[in-house]
């Protein structure tokens, strides 16, 4: 039931006495704002410690006042307009049944800790859950976490900043830029059409033709660091298999390729302008861009981790410097700060213009052109999906780094959003159960009705299975041949200009199967190959992060080919994500 503030209620009492103070004093508009504001904290804070839920409705008086951003971020108040008749901050959605929902979901999947922030129009809750380093440092909503893919959403809206900002010759096309006009020379693709007729638009919306190629991304080479402009550079080494402007494929290297646009035509770092632009006008102060910044600020950041089921325990996950993905994954952030940037889009602030905003709710490419259950199609825009569930238009994107995953949803219309941030490499299903709890919730509708829900919980297959899964799909009714060499002549030193150098060598924990190793620990992100022999030269490259190898999540079908001395010359690797085929690469053997 809610209640006004007529209700006879002891608690209200001094409530009312404080009201009668604030508006009999003097007009609200003719009190100095920092009494004003004080004395509607404190009204709020009256009003939080009672019994029941009150409404705001016979305080007009004080709707009169409106707290800018500044005041906003210094004590943490609700915006208040004229507009406004109810003005209590709403029942907080993260407790209840919904904390059991988190606690139910983090246990079943082994999720050391989580945060979780809910923006309803003014209103922000957050709460942690769980540990940020085993085995009791807890999560708390200043926890900071790796955004991951979330990223993408800031580097893309600070192009449109500048696109919109008009100023930049460079930017004279606006979205119908050509990325070779700014790049030059730096961004060449292997089919010449690609390279030349490319926008701006293309590139941020996943049109490129370009697959991912994440497994190429290197920190490094030959013991140095990768600039930006190095790693576009390396695009042109990468195979190009796809039709420009035809399908939606999803691609790090063109985030990162708008990074080095935005740092040439500003002549600034990315950083530099996602703090001007976004973080320093929200008062983003827990905000960083990469590992090393993050480690210097006062915050503490969580410790990522992956599951060990062999073990039943943790396995620390090392820290990623991402500094190297750029615009494509580099922020590390906490769920209180992540909730300004999504409260800036539900709101409709003064920070981004009415433009900018418009271009950021813009679909630009189908994604996914099969509805779900309770969904409309999925389309894609400025760093974030966008679909409907239910009549509800949301956004939507979710960030998936070693150890850490994220989870941000925006519904405009309804200005309602949260973030999800995990420190577990199992928290995808979570996150996502977890996300349509929360919108189920806000809409009162069943969560059955949104999404399908799964009968029963699996984690999947075993390692093994997995393996031979892999092994019938790509090798289907495959002999038992032995290989034409021995691994000792297998092992050695492969390389590709794309991807990069593999040294394999024998596994020397299995010296009787036939099981080679190549572990990259220079990549961007740290992984492995298991390669198992399936028959003759043809072999099976399992790939998993090197924190835990033990189990492969990707399978990459390999050749080793004969050179004319009769040994291994070169290993040809059909290069796969989940079931998206990405291209040949072939490994030369060097040493």
């Amino acid at each position: 039931m809610v209640r006004t503030l007529h209700d006879e209620q002891t608690p209200t009492s001094t409530v009312n006495l404080q009201i009668h103070r604030f508006t009999q004093k003097r007009r609200c508009h003719d009190l100095p704002s920092s009494y004003a504001i004080n004395l509607y904290i404190k009204i709020i804070s009256l009003l939080q410690h009672t019994s029941r839920m009150y409404t705001l409705r016979h305080l007009l008086p004080i709707t009169a006042l409106t707290l800018n951003s500044a005041w906003i971020h210094h004590v943490d108040a609700l915006v208040v307009t004229r507009n406004d008749t109810n003005l209590l901050p709403s029942r907080s959605p993260l407790t209840g049944d919904f904390a059991a929902v988190v606690k139910d979901n983090m246990d079943f999947w082994n999720i050391p800790g989580m945060a979780i922030a809910v923006i309803d129009s003014h209103d922000v809750f957050a709460e942690g859950y769980g540990f940020s380093a085993l085995p009791d440092k807890k999560v708390t909503p200043e926890t900071l976490f790796y955004a991951g893919s979330t990223t993408k959403a800031q580097t893309a809206a600070c192009l449109s900043a500048l696109v919109q900002n008009g100023s930049y010759p460079a930017l004279a096309e606006g979205w119908s830029t050509t990325i070779s006009s700014i790049l030059k020379d730096d961004f060449v693709l292997q089919d010449q059409w690609a390279t030349d007729h490319l926008t701006l638009d293309d590139a941020v919306s996943h049109r490129t033709g370009l697959p991912r190629h994440d497994r190429s991304l290197m920190r490094e080479k030959d013991g140095l660091p990768l600039s930006t402009a190095d790693i576009v550079r390396n695009m042109r080494n990468l195979p190009y298999i796809h039709e420009p402007r035809a399908e939606f494929h999803y691609c790090n290297y063109m985030y990162i390729t708008l990074s080095h646009v935005i740092e040439t035509v500003t002549k600034k770092s990315l950083k530099q302008v996602m703090k001007e632009l976004i973080w320093d006008p929200l008062g983003m102060n827990s905000t960083y861009f990469g590992l090393e910044e993050a480690k210097q600020g006062p915050q503490d950041l969580a410790t990522g981790y992956v599951w060990v089921n062999e073990t039943g325990k943790h396995n620390e996950t090392a820290y990623m410097p991402v500094t190297d993905l750029s615009g494509a994954a580099a922020v590390i952030s906490n769920v209180r700060d992540y909730a300004k940037w999504i409260q800036a889009l539900v709101n409709d602030t003064q920070v981004f213009s009415d433009d900018m905003l418009h271009d950021i709710r813009k679909p630009r490419m189908l994604s996914d052109p099969y509805p779900g259950k309770g969904n409309d199609v999925l389309l894609y825009g400025l760093g974030w999906y966008r679909s409907v569930t239910n009549g509800h238009v949301f956004y939507r994107h979710d960030g998936v780094m070693i150890g850490f995953r994220a989870q941000v949803y925006w519904f405009p219309n309804d200005k309602f959003g949260f973030v999800i941030f995990a420190n577990s490499d199992e928290a995808a299903i979570a996150n996502a159960a977890i996300s349509w709890k929360l919108i189920a919730d806000k809409f009162s509708i069943p969560v059955e009705e949104l999404v399908d829900i799964p009968a029963g919980r699996s984690r999947g297959p075993s390692a093994e299975q997995k393996f031979e899964d892999a092994a019938n799909k790509h090798f289907p009714n495959h002999t038992h041949a032995d290989p034409s060499f021995s691994l000792a002549e297998m092992e050695g030193t492969y390389s590709d200009a794309g991807y990069g150098t593999l040294t394999l060598r024998s596994d020397q924990s299995k010296p009787d199967a036939k099981v080679l190793v190549a572990e990259r620990p220079d990549m961007t992100w740290d992984y492995g190959l298991t390669f198992r022999h399936v028959s003759g030269d043809s072999w099976i490259a399992g790939e998993a992060w090197l924190d835990y190898m033990a189990d492969a999540g990707q399978f990459h079908p390999v050749e080793f080919v004969r050179g004319d001395d009769g040994k291994p010359a070169a290993l040809k690797m059909k290069v796969m994500l989940r079931n998206e085929f990405e291209g040949n690469v072939t490994f030369a053997k060097t040493g």
